[in-house]
């Protein structure tokens, strides 16, 4: 099944963009490949664009985790509950917010860093990052593998205050999505839902198309294109389930 997740709120809209970044940022492990070091950096970039762009992302994080947290309470009084399994659930939620009680905009670790202070305005200029402009980076990336990974450990160790809260809460938020069944008649699907963050919408990888999404966090316009354009759209059958960061059913 191919899966396409549409975030309908500014929220949602910044975790899955924060997911992103720390994922680019995971993935980017070769210190010894440029292709890898220059990934790593962009995603260092991004993410301190997207924190300063967002004055409140520490305050939706905690309301988000306390929500979270206060389902899963309310969960260990089903009997039919597996608390151990929800108990380590709300312990990773108290671990998030730990994490998360450290963060401040103001990330003097990553803004005062000479490399990712050399490097981030030189990403707006086409081939900004050269030998004669940037001769500090080029004498970093001379260096072993061991030595620029004291330097890389130090970056993503920065980032653990909003990664870990981020993951925690897309985790539960997906662990308790509901899909239901629908059919894009001729590609396209338009209805109404209860207020939500997020839709999630699977549907077989035969389908030689992709969704394009519209809407705001109650009204959904979902129409699928032709990969080969001018090609025909017939009735598509998809899942979709709508996300609610109260994690109510």
């Amino acid at each position: 099944m191919f899966n396409f997740e549409f975030p309908l709120s500014p929220k949602a809209r910044t975790y899955l963009k924060l997911e992103k970044v720390f994922k680019n940022a995971e993935d980017s492990t070769d210190l010894d490949s440029m292709q890898h070091v220059m990934f790593l950096l962009r995603a260092i970039v991004d993410y301190i664009d997207l924190v300063d762009g967002s004055s409140s992302i520490k305050i939706e994080l905690l309301k988000d985790l306390e929500k979270c947290d206060s389902k899963l309470k309310f969960w260990l009084d089903d009997i039919e509950c597996d608390k151990e399994y929800v108990n380590s659930l709300r312990k990773n939620i108290e671990e998030a917010k730990i994490k998360l009680d450290s963060f401040t905009r103001q990330r003097t670790v990553l803004k005062d860093d000479p490399i990712i202070e050399l490097i981030k305005p030189r990403f707006l200029t086409p081939s900004g990052i050269n030998c004669f402009d940037t001769p500090l980076f080029d004498f970093w990336f001379s260096l072993s593998a061991k030595e620029k990974q004291v330097s890389v450990n130090k970056w993503l160790h920065e980032l653990d205050c909003i990664r870990v809260p981020v993951y925690t809460v897309l985790y539960l938020w997906r662990l308790c999505a509901n899909f239901s069944d629908r059919v894009a008649k001729s590609g396209f699907m338009q209805e109404s839902a209860d207020t939500c963050d997020l839709i999630d919408i699977q549907y077989d990888k035969s389908v030689r198309g992709y969704p394009v999404v519209s809407g705001f966090q109650s009204r959904v316009n979902i129409r699928f294109l032709p990969f080969e354009k001018g090609a025909p759209v017939g009735d598509i059958p998809f899942k979709i389930a709508y996300i609610k960061s109260s994690l109510e059913q």
